[in-house]
């Protein structure tokens, strides 16, 4: 899904489509914060991130002695 502002129809529909869990209080829905933000993260596109091969090189003069190591997880 592309970047967008998503819009307080949206909501409603998601709402009424059972997208979102919310329960009925008088004339007011009630959902938890989580839900509601998994819900707005789905609007949201994650970064791009690129190998670490095409990075340029570093022109520091103990740029030899460096060590790096990383670890990249996906929740």
């Amino acid at each position: 899904m592309a970047d967008r502002i998503p819009t307080l129809g949206d909501l409603c529909s998601a709402i009424a489509e059972g997208q979102i869990a919310a329960t009925i209080d008088g004339p007011m829905y009630q959902m938890s914060a989580f839900e509601l933000r998994r819900y707005l993260n789905r609007f949201r596109s994650l970064p791009r991130i690129s190998p670490a091969l095409d990075q340029p090189t570093s022109s520091h003069p103990d740029s030899d002695s460096w060590s790096a190591s990383g670890q990249i997880s996906v929740a």
